[in-house]
């Protein structure tokens, strides 16, 4: 459900190329907007009308007020309006994030309960190109593309801003989340660390019974034809990519009518691509060139059929190096976890995947 606000700003067609012409060498920025307590409508008409009166703020567009079912948190909560602002800020992202969290103390925001009622939520969610993770500041927003409810206004008011871990534009991130079936990874970072293969394992298991969901299973989709058993290990490796992304071929699952229903798989191909492409290649030999042949033939095949596979709406990796991976340009959007008990993590995957469809 959407609804106009009096005297919201509206969002135009072509607003990209207006924006563009006008605009000065500062960075866009996304702000999202949240309330469910009181007069939710009023309450978001005010912090505009703040921000629009902020100096160092130049308030682009906002977005319509989405209303939407809260995720996580405490049951029994009243619907969220949901809105997005496209900003040019003259502020550091710091100082910009402490001059909303300001404006949400103004208007009488309390922050005393993680994904609780609130009167006020100001969330800065991107901001240009800009990527930070520090105790007070963490961009672009960690969970932007896992919530509809944020990549929905966002949309609406800037298509074209890319999220600068995965290098997809939030139209796109938006578009993962509407492809079925749904699919989410989970994975060791280091596949080769067993206590972290054994800790996504447990975690897999767990979440196909939470979720109700399809598992798929690398000892069902990883085996290599006998007819392809390459001498060099990074050959071999992309051999093993193939074969899996060949045995999960997307319009094989999507012929499958799940509808709704998640597929849970217990690796990542685009991380086991990810770690293919990191092999040295073996000394060429006296026939150099058909060693570089055979690699290029290998990896463009890995590449093709990771392309074709049913995609992964996102990514858990579960160990040390995961924000490593997600920040180092990794081609989904990976969700890093904030505990290591089994449980705790099932259930913040659960929320992730109940905010991709709220």
């Amino acid at each position: 459900m959407s609804s106009e606000s009096p005297g919201a700003y509206q969002s135009t067609r072509g607003a990209k190329h207006r924006i563009e012409a006008e605009m000065s060498e500062g960075s866009l920025a996304i702000i999202g907007m949240g309330s469910n307590q009181g007069d939710r409508e009023a309450t978001l008409d005010e912090a505009v009308a703040i921000i629009k009166a902020e100096p160092h703020f130049h308030l682009w567009t906002v977005s319509k007020y989405y209303e939407t079912v809260p995720v996580g948190g405490p049951p029994d909560q009243a619907p969220f309006l949901n809105a997005a602002l496209l900003t040019e800020p003259t502020l550091d992202p710091l100082t910009l994030l402490e001059r909303l969290h300001a404006i949400e103390a103004k208007l009488g925001r309390v922050r005393d309960e993680r994904w609780g009622a609130r009167t006020l939520d100001l969330d800065l969610l991107l901001y240009g190109q800009e990527v930070r993770r520090t105790p007070r500041l963490t961009l672009p927003h960690p969970r932007l593309p896992f919530r509809r409810f944020a990549l929905v206004p966002t949309v609406e008011v800037a298509p074209w801003m890319l999220d600068p871990l995965t290098g997809r534009t939030v139209n796109e991130l938006l578009g993962d989340l509407d492809r079925r079936p749904s699919q989410v990874a989970v994975s060791a970072a280091d596949p080769d660390d067993p206590a972290e293969v054994a800790l996504a394992s447990e975690v897999h298991d767990r979440l196909v019974r939470a979720l109700d969901a399809d598992p798929l299973r690398r000892a069902d989709d990883q085996r290599v034809p006998s007819s392809d058993h390459p001498a060099d290990p990074r050959d071999r490796a992309f051999a093993v990519v193939q074969a899996a992304a060949t045995r999960i071929a997307g319009w094989r699952w999507g012929a499958r009518g799940l509808g709704d229903r998640w597929v849970v798989a217990d690796y990542s191909l685009d991380l086991a691509l990810h770690r293919a492409l990191a092999m040295p290649p073996a000394a060429a030999g006296p026939e150099g060139w058909k060693a570089v042949w055979h690699h290029f033939t290998y990896e463009r095949a890995a590449r093709a059929a990771v392309e074709r596979a049913l995609p992964a709406t996102f990514v858990v990796l579960i160990g040390r190096e995961a924000a490593a991976i997600r920040d180092g340009g990794f081609p989904r959007p990976v969700l890093v976890l904030e505990s290591a008990a089994p449980a705790k993590i099932v259930e913040e995957i659960v929320v992730a995947c109940h905010a991709t469809r709220a």
